[in-house]
């Protein structure tokens, strides 16, 4: 209880410093070869503002946005969303049918993408997340078509055979979903013909033609038996798309520190980083994302007067 009335005050603060966001001029779209999926509920909707104002700004353009409404989205919100995003397509997804994979925990934001992705580069963009510097590599992997993923906590930062990933990350005594069927790949059949890398969901890119929906339910069904009855929980789509990209042609594991996840580490220098994602354990601590908002919005004023 303590926690969330503690973390309700920061976000509160958050939103109070980051208001002028809403101030800022409507995003239009340029450009329709890439698409930007973000999931998003109610009491994100600066937070994703400043997201997707900072990525289009480094990105170079804006692509066709697309929200995935969770449900908790009001039509206050909807009507914020689509004043600054007039070209934003809305969708629900209760409308998503997650057939035999899990239900919630952004399976059905995984498989529109993989019907998306028939025609379009797909990135998926997380809310709590900030884009501070220029990003070639994104711009790049757009370019020559390749899937990217942001890393992971203490992630091996390469693609590797999953036997091999199997010996790096079988010893883990974590009980998430994740963990659990890392440590069991040994006993999948078709584990010698398939690619690990351990990536974050909250920073991904799916290059056109490169996954499907039978591909996800396949995968899907491939690792609900490791999984120890714990498939349906959340963490299982994550795994899901680490695996995807992993077995895609030239998938981008990108860069760390440049690209990361705020785990407030003493060692890691945060504030040279091109890309933060601010994961909710350590969404707020230390005041970072505060401070790099602060930062993102003076970086977008002045782009506005440079017009």
């Amino acid at each position: 209880m303590l926690y969330r009335a503690k973390r309700a005050v920061k976000r509160a603060k958050f939103n109070f410093v980051t208001k002028r966001v809403f101030s800022g001029p409507a995003l239009k779209q340029k450009s329709d070869n890439v698409a930007v999926v973000t999931m998003i509920c109610h009491g994100e909707v600066s937070m994703y503002l400043l997201a997707i104002r900072s990525f289009c700004y480094r990105f170079g353009t804006v692509p066709r946005i697309i929200l995935m409404n969770d449900g908790s989205l009001t039509a206050g919100d909807v009507r914020k969303l689509t004043t600054h995003l007039p070209d934003a397509e809305v969708l629900r997804i209760s409308d998503i049918a997650t057939g035999v994979c899990p239900t919630g925990g952004c399976w059905e934001r995984l498989l529109f993408i993989s019907e998306l992705v028939g025609n379009s580069y797909v990135v998926q963009l997380d809310c709590d997340t900030l884009t501070l510097a220029d990003i070639p590599e994104i711009q790049e992997c757009v370019r020559e078509n390749r899937s990217f993923t942001l890393l992971g906590d203490s992630s091996h930062p390469l693609v590797e055979p999953m036997l091999e990933a199997y010996e790096r990350y079988g010893g883990s005594k974590d009980d998430g979903v994740q963990a659990v069927c890392e440590r069991s790949f040994d006993q999948l059949e078709k584990a010698p013909e398939l690619r690990y890398l351990r990536g974050n969901a909250g920073f991904t890119g799916f290059a056109k033609g490169s996954i499907t929906r039978e591909r996800v339910e396949w995968f899907s069904q491939l690792m609900r038996p490791l999984a120890q009855g714990k498939w349906d929980n959340w963490g299982s789509e994550q795994l899901a798309s680490n695996l995807l990209i992993a077995n895609s042609d030239k998938p981008l594991p990108l860069p760390f520190p440049k690209y990361l996840s705020h785990w407030a580490r003493p060692e890691v220098c945060y504030e040279n980083s091109a890309f933060i994602h601010f994961i909710g354990p350590q969404r707020f601590a230390k005041g970072l994302y505060i401070r790099m908002a602060r930062i993102v919005l003076r970086d977008l004023r002045l782009a506005i007067s440079e017009r």
